[in-house]
């Protein structure tokens, strides 16, 4: 891999992972109409581990917050509290996730050769997009936030393993949908990703040591990671303000636009 092509991939994977509009939908148009291969799991693993890096530093006062509160736990019971919450409701919205994930993981190679589906998918997304900005029931904040809640934007998550659905738009719309505020469903959104995102670490990781596929020339791999990295923190500084000034539908029109156009494309080459 040469360090053009690392630099490109890393951007597109810190651009789409935390914008509304698919990181593994535009894998997988870019890997059919441009011909190209998938890259190495561990090259895989280099990038997740940058965005990784992004929200963990971004979110830095939040985790900070919230273990702290398990500190406080033992000195002043009363402290705290809402604090544990999130991190109670961060475990009941990665059940549906981890659950959801297992199942359709033994499907998820093969969803990443559908170009149709993908682009269908996409274009779902930028529907569910719409229909979560239009809500007016965004007043609830974590003091409201129950178990359903974060049972069924967990569950949402979940179903974003398929390439085309968007993590962060269908979280962030649900959340939305259930009547919790602009602020705190980007907040819970990327919280609860952390774990995801290290459960599909962890798996990536374990794929890569069985294939012993190793980098002669790390150089490519550390600019694919570091420019994934800036990218990716800039992309989450940019959803927040869109979130908060309820401007998703920016998101929903470029999904539309690159579905339905992806779409006609594969029909028009007979795979129909």
């Amino acid at each position: 891999m040469s360090i053009v092509q690392a630099l490109v991939l890393g951007l597109l994977q810190g651009v789409t992972e935390f914008l509304p509009v698919s990181s593994s939908g535009h894998l997988v148009i870019v890997q059919h109409y441009l011909a190209l291969e998938r890259p190495l799991v561990l090259f895989d693993v280099a990038l997740h581990t940058a965005t990784l890096v992004v929200v963990l530093i971004y979110f830095r006062g939040d985790l900070s917050s919230i273990i702290g509160s398990f500190i406080k736990l033992k000195l002043h019971h009363s402290q705290g509290i809402l604090e544990r919450k999130i991190f109670y409701l961060i475990m009941v919205g990665t059940i549906p996730t981890v659950i959801l994930g297992l199942i359709l993981r033994v499907w998820v190679n093969l969803l990443f050769t559908r170009v149709g589906l993908t682009s269908v998918m996409l274009i779902i997304t930028g529907i569910i997009l719409r229909v979560g900005e239009k809500t007016k029931r965004t007043g609830r904040g974590i003091k409201e936030m129950g178990i359903m809640d974060a049972f069924l934007i967990g569950l949402m998550q979940g179903i974003a393993i398929v390439p085309g659905i968007s993590r962060s738009g269908a979280t962030i719309s649900t959340a939305l949908l259930r009547g919790i505020n602009k602020e705190f469903s980007f907040r819970y959104s990327f919280l609860l990703s952390i774990p995801a995102i290290l459960g599909a670490l962890t798996l990536s990781l374990k794929d890569a040591l069985i294939e012993k596929i190793f980098p002669l020339h790390p150089l490519p791999w550390i600019v694919g990671a570091l420019s994934a990295f800036a990218a990716g923190y800039l992309s989450l500084v940019l959803l927040r303000k869109t979130v908060v000034k309820g401007k998703l539908s920016l998101f929903s029109y470029y999904c539309w636009i690159l579905g339905i156009g992806s779409l006609i494309l594969w029909i028009s080459r007979g795979r129909i």
